[in-house]
């Protein structure tokens, strides 16, 4: 990991609520439990504070969540340095998290903490009165709905003390994805962000003194794909929802020798974009005229639509702009003479003038090798070494990771697109950001493995308006799949056992909206 260190640039500099949980997601697979997290962070807060006020008395202000498992946490590691009181705002039987509970317990056999209710609020003023740095511990991004008539008044106390306030990462009351306050809100003289700040509290960063304490995630929760990114990339779906609404893909692909690439590529989009088994997005596949008759048998969710000829021409991008579609997968299996220029290059500029993401797959990578220009914005390019290679002039076969991770960024960066680098570690990058997938097995490496992936990265951009998450999401799941087929059959898997897979592995992401 230590190679990787200064690559850790090409993470997000600020964080959403999601984005927030998504890391913790990774950060469990990857092995650190939330009280491992949690315990991380209250020793780091509880250090910052002994810096600057260890002859000072403390109150530690904290609620019955996440948040306030952090500060019990830190209490508990101040104690033994400075005099330190501890307010827990409610009952401790409303503590649900295993962590928090945890933390409560351990810090319950070494002082008393103080029980605020509705009835203690005069008790609190009490404390607050007798203290000189108050730390609020008593929510932060988790927080949903109205604040409490307990947390305002206690929030209204702290306010209105006089006395120095810290507030550990997102100052309570405050929307840590917009910055807005709720009915009313703590005002710090101080935040001490825990790993990351939190995007609402980088929008009022004016107003406050931040400090920002590291090591709290791991760095490979950052750097590596993992469950959490498939989080960010799913979209809920509504129970009114239609087929209409659940992201439509278009495929150009195939050709009377590549019949099955473009097959296996909407298939995946199928399955991508159902939500337990009861939805399947629209998909329409193009293909050249003499491939058609070899289609008949493709599953009946797909709609496969003829070109014209055996090319594409000019006239089909009049037929392709009457089809419903939310992102164009361009490339599975098609003949280098597809068609030419002029007409790619119409197909292109329509599909980023009206906003929808291309994802270049297989002889539409050659294409683009060709064509340079053409690369913009709205794409993602899901090369593997040679392609590449064909695409930059920069061998990335058998080179140390590092070479291939500044190769992958600076091409990305140089074309403003999204790479997906594919092999043993893929790298997904828009030259900004930067996600690694190293894979377990060689399992996958088998003919059409790369258009399930296509068709995956397709799916997930129809509906997800940032393609990093649509890559860095499908690749995870991709490789996940492969891990549990390697279990299962060893390294004599196909394509559609990549398909038959998916279902069964994106349920457990599903989110149904009421």
């Amino acid at each position: 990991m230590q190679s990787l260190k200064g690559f850790t640039i090409y993470t997000k500099p600020s964080l959403t609520v999601e984005e927030s949980y998504a890391l913790y997601a990774n950060a469990a697979a990857l092995g650190a439990s939330q009280e491992l997290l949690e315990e991380n962070a209250g020793f780091a807060v509880a250090s910052a504070l002994m810096r600057k006020h260890r002859q000072d008395r403390m109150l530690f202000v904290c609620g019955t969540g996440g948040k306030g498992s952090i500060g019990l946490s830190a209490a508990r590691h101040a104690l033994m340095h400075a005099e330190v009181e501890v307010v827990l705002i409610g009952q401790p039987s409303e503590i649900e998290k295993k962590s928090t509970r945890l933390n409560y317990d351990l810090l319950d056999d070494l002082l008393d903490v103080h029980i605020i209710t509705r009835d203690d609020i005069q008790e609190f003023r009490r404390l607050v009165k007798q203290t000189d740095v108050i730390i609020d511990s008593i929510m932060g991004v988790g927080m949903r709905g109205r604040l409490s008539w307990l947390a305002i008044n206690a929030i209204k106390v702290i306010n209105s003390s006089g006395k120095y306030i810290v507030s550990i990462d997102v100052p309570s009351g405050i929307n840590a994805n917009t910055g807005a306050r709720n009915v009313t809100a703590v005002e710090p003289d101080l935040v001490l962000v825990i790993h990351k700040i939190k995007v609402g509290v980088e929008e009022s960063i004016s107003s406050r003194s931040v400090t920002v304490l590291d090591g709290w995630i791991p760095a490979t929760a950052e750097l590596f794909t993992g469950p959490g990114d498939v989080m960010l990339a799913t979209e809920p779906r509504s129970l009114l929802t239609n087929k209409y609404r659940n992201g439509s893909v278009l495929i150009i692909g195939g050709s009377p020798v590549f019949k099955g690439a473009p097959v296996l590529s909407a298939y995946s989009a199928v399955n991508a974009l159902a939500a337990l088994r009861t939805g399947s997005g629209y998909v329409t596949l193009i293909t050249p005229k003499s491939a058609t008759p070899s289609l008949q048998s493709v599953p009946a969710e797909l709609i496969v639509r003829p070109m014209s000829s055996n090319a594409l021409q000019s006239q089909d991008i009049d037929t392709i702009k009457d089809i419903k579609h939310d992102v164009l997968l361009f490339g599975s299996g098609i003949d280098i003479n597809l068609t030419d220029y002029r007409t790619l290059k119409a197909l292109l500029e329509y599909e980023k003038g009206v906003g929808r993401p291309v994802v270049v797959d297989g002889t539409g990578l050659r294409l683009l090798a060709k064509y340079k220009n053409l690369i913009t914005s709205n794409m993602v390019l899901t090369p593997h070494d040679g392609e590449f290679k064909a695409l930059s002039g920069i061998d990335t076969q058998d080179v140390p990771l590092e070479k291939r991770l500044s190769a992958a960024i600076d091409f990305a960066k140089n074309y403003s697109c999204t790479l997906v680098l594919k092999g043993h570690d893929t790298v997904i990058t828009d030259g900004r950001l930067l996600k690694i997938n190293r894979a377990k097995t060689p399992a996958l490496a088998t003919m059409g493995s790369g258009d399930v992936l296509a068709g995956m990265i397709a799916s997930y951009s129809a509906l997800h308006p940032k393609l990093m998450d649509s890559a860095a999401a499908a690749v995870y799941i991709h490789s996940t799949i492969g891990d549990i087929l390697y279990a299962k059959k060893g390294l004599h898997i196909i394509a559609d056992d990549i398909i038959t897979e998916l279902p069964g592995v994106l349920r457990q992401f599903d989110v149904i909206k009421h």
